[in-house]
């Protein structure tokens, strides 16, 4: 009797997912197109399928802990790129907002526009918005920490006095940034 009751659940399961499928095939396809990227200095984050990973002209692994690592859409640069890197780590008796002012003003030198102190999965993290002190353009950075490590996440790409908003690209960032993970 408890083996019939499994049986009929298993394929109520099944019929369901079938069912879903068909009525909303966007929802898997949309899942199966995006990858997750793991850099072993413990982060990973997710990103579309269709963007290039890369990382500096003499760093032959962007998976190692201590190189950055850039996402290229498909189409080209200026249409908005993700770059994460590991920054220096915090050091032990500073306070994570001692840290955080510190890192924004030495981790990106443009004049600021903005900041915003929130939590990124359970992590504090700033984002601070600057603007490019020579072609005008916007560009955004979140600085996270986690066990005193301190990653940025940053996005640029748009044309002089655009805003960031206006990039093809930048909802596709917030998402990646949304998938931002750190173990430890």
């Amino acid at each position: 009797m408890v083996h019939r009751y499994f049986v009929r659940q298993r394929y109520a399961t099944l019929w369901l997912h079938l069912v879903l499928a068909v009525v909303f095939p966007g929802l898997l396809a949309a899942q199966a197109e995006w990858k997750t990227f793991s850099n072993r200095s413990g982060w990973s984050m997710n990103y579309p399928a269709d963007w290039t990973i890369a990382s500096c002209h003499s760093c032959s692994d962007p998976a190692a802990p201590d190189v950055y690592v850039d996402f290229f859409p498909p189409k080209t640069r200026a249409d908005g790129a993700v770059m994460v890197e590991h920054l220096q780590d915090q050091p032990s008796r500073t306070t994570v907002d001692e840290w955080f002012r510190q890192v924004k003003r030495t981790a990106n030198q443009n004049p600021q526009l903005t900041e915003e102190r929130f939590t990124l999965n359970d992590l504090p993290a700033l984002r601070v918005r600057y603007r490019n002190r020579n072609g005008g353009f916007e560009m955004e950075a979140v600085y996270v920490v986690y066990r005193g490590h301190t990653f940025a996440i940053e996005f640029d790409g748009v044309g002089q006095g655009a805003s960031l908003e206006t990039s093809e690209n930048y909802s596709t960032y917030l998402k990646m940034l949304k998938s931002f993970r750190v173990k430890g």
